[in-house]
């Protein structure tokens, strides 16, 4: 038998041939398509500015002035503890709607799909990114209440966890949101809305004491005036669930016990922000 029919038996029957490859996990996928979107990022105009412009929210908290309606805490100091709330709902919200907007005009999201990428990877990517960034922004503003008010989180724990799941939430928010989108310039037209109302609500503007009751119960029931109370409780160490007036000193059990309410709020929107990505449109010919 000649080598070229020996070789064409031994392809035939399998042998001499590299082994399949083993697909890539999901988790695995996620971790290259994050840092992908780093580099999105930093090339991306669009993005970086919804990125460096939360910095805004925390010099406005800087220079906030009035009477704090906690003795012997700042204004600016309480205005600060919040601010990381804003951030995560700012960058969750408008930009991850509009970068999923854009990649979907483009059938970006569509080739991902047909080449077998995870939804949870791409999801898992996008929300890690803003995860990192987040962070980062927050460590600022740990900084600032650092050094201008001798600040440290009474319960870091608190703080860390808050964030977190406050990311986590606003970014699936922000995708699902894009079912309402038919391209990048309306995405940020609509999600325009859900910032201005989460916002409004959070009780960073307009504290939620001076509104009707039932405004101020509507208020903590959206995702963002509970995150904010649990950010506040734990950078300062003081009970501010259901009213930041007459808050009092709490710690460890019993401050976690004080925050069941709002943690639950919180934890529910996460859920109901998982459960939006079903209906999300990877195909921008897809009918609503």
């Amino acid at each position: 038998m000649s080598p070229t029919t020996e070789q064409a038996a031994e392809r035939r029957d399998g042998i001499g041939q590299a082994p399949p490859r083993s697909p890539v996990s999901t988790v695995r996928q996620a971790l290259r398509l994050t840092r992908t979107e780093f580099t999105l990022i930093h090339r991306y105009r669009t993005a970086l500015f919804f990125v460096l412009f939360p910095l805004f929210f925390v010099g406005i908290a800087v220079i906030s002035q009035g009477e704090s309606p906690v003795p012997g805490v700042d204004l600016a100091e309480l205005s600060l503890a919040g601010t990381p709330a804003v951030i995560a709902m700012m960058i969750g919200v408008m930009h991850v709607s509009n970068i999923y907007a854009a990649r979907r005009e483009q059938l970006i999201l569509k080739r991902f799909r047909a080449s077998g990428v995870a939804p949870a990877a791409l999801f898992g990517a996008t929300t890690l990114s803003v995860v990192a960034v987040v962070a980062v922004l927050t460590a600022v503003v740990a900084a600032v209440l650092a050094a201008g008010f001798d600040r440290l989180p009474a319960d870091p724990v608190m703080v860390a966890a808050t964030v977190l799941v406050t990311t986590v939430t606003m970014a699936l928010l922000g995708a699902a949101s894009t079912r309402f989108a038919r391209n990048a310039e309306s995405a940020q037209m609509i999600s325009m809305l859900p910032f201005l109302v989460l916002y409004l609500s959070s009780g960073l503007m307009l504290p939620l004491e001076v509104l009707p009751e039932g405004l101020a119960t509507a208020a903590r029931l959206l995702p963002m005036a509970p995150a904010v109370e649990l950010l506040r409780a734990g950078y300062l160490g003081l009970d501010v669930f259901g009213g930041v007036p007459g808050a009092d000193p709490a710690s460890g059990i019993e401050l976690w016990t004080a925050a069941l309410p709002s943690a639950a709020v919180v934890l529910v929107w996460a859920a109901l922000a998982v459960l939006s990505l079903r209906y999300f449109r990877w195909d921008p010919r897809q009918p609503k």
